[in-house]
């Protein structure tokens, strides 16, 4: 009988462990105290005419209200498609919240979930991404960067990671090219046999960028020769470069503190002869910079283009009554008759 009675008082005692193991989380809450078991947040964005807007925060949970907002970043420092940190606090007065939410606890429409952790009983402090959208504008101008016109140069603009050119030769579409920068070689697509022109408007580069910036409007180039801006605020990575937006130049000409490089498919800085549209083009074999005028390669002579680049061939006159002749390789002819005129060991037409 005695240990039936045993029994029974162990099943009790240990009942009232249980019972005291679930309720004990819970004393620090109060008697009357209800947990408020989920929450969330709605980010609605509205997409500014070339400027960033703060997005309008609201939240449903019943008996809680934002209290307060707090950006990582100052505003004049977002940037369009980019992640930008935010907490957000919840405050209730008479509801207590849990000491964390996850993901499916804490709805976030309209940015992206990071944390929700409770910095007492009556306040919770959600963290999460939020990317700013915004309507790009038009570019105040586009013209060319060389005489020749056939590289296409235009004015930056602000927020846009991509520019779509419609190159158009006697009023007929050439072709159609997305870029990331705010310049592109249109000579592959030209000949000497049609007056061209193009057309170039802002726009997202990735599909992703897409989603978070409204394309500008079609700006018609004009015959102006304008100083590409270049690169400035990125960094040299061995041979590839990283932009300030984080992004890696390909298959594109890029200038880089005044300097012109190409840089091939997978970001790597070519150097050596350069095959670029129908034109040849010689990089330092050293720092992959493009280089102009006369230039020694191999134990022969040619010139560049000083406007562009470009290896020149034919009759050249690099100054005023002094002509040479470049063969088709580019390389200049010394000391022989080409049709008739002789050119002496300089390479100078003499009769």
């Amino acid at each position: 009988m005695k240990k039936i009675e045993m029994r029974k008082l162990n099943i009790f005692l240990l009942a009232s462990v249980l019972v005291l193991a679930i309720l004990v989380p819970f004393r620090a809450y109060g008697a009357e105290s209800v947990v408020i078991r989920s929450v969330n947040l709605t980010f609605s964005s509205e997409f500014g005419d070339q400027e960033i807007l703060m997005p309008e925060i609201k939240t449903t949970v019943s008996g809680a209200s934002i209290s307060e907002v707090v950006w990582k970043r100052d505003l004049e420092k977002w940037k369009a498609g980019k992640n930008e940190r935010v907490s957000v606090f919840l405050t209730s007065d008479h509801m207590v919240f849990a000491d964390s939410y996850n993901r499916s606890e804490c709805k976030i429409t309209g940015a992206k979930f990071v944390s929700a952790k409770a910095v007492d009983n009556n306040t919770l402090e959600i963290k999460v991404d939020y990317v700013p959208v915004v309507k790009l504008g038009d570019t105040a101008s586009a013209g060319w960067s060389d005489s020749n016109k056939t590289k296409a140069v235009w004015k930056k603009v602000e927020f846009a990671t991509g520019y779509q050119v419609s190159l158009y030769g006697d009023d007929k579409l050439k072709k159609k090219i997305s870029v990331s920068t705010n310049m592109a070689d249109l000579s592959e697509y030209m000949d000497k046999n049609a007056v061209y022109y193009y057309e170039v408007k802002a726009f997202g580069f990735s599909a992703d960028d897409r989603k978070y910036m409204k394309e500008g409007s079609y700006i018609t180039s004009s015959d102006v020769i304008l100083e590409y801006d270049g690169d400035t605020a990125g960094a040299w990575k061995g041979d590839t470069y990283k932009q300030e937006d984080g992004g890696v130049p390909t298959n594109s000409w890029k200038l880089i503190l005044n300097d012109w490089y190409y840089f091939d498919g997978n970001g790597i800085r070519q150097t050596g002869w350069l095959l670029s549209g129908q034109r040849w083009y010689y990089l330092n074999p050293s720092d992959g910079k493009l280089t102009t005028g006369w230039q020694f390669i191999n134990e022969k002579w040619y010139y560049l283009n000083p406007a562009g680049g470009e290896m020149m061939t034919g009759w050249i006159q690099p100054q005023p009554g002094v002509w040479y002749y470049m063969y088709e390789d580019g390389s200049m002819a010394s000391n022989t008759n080409v049709g008739g005129n002789w050119v002496d060991a300089a390479g100078k037409w003499i009769s």
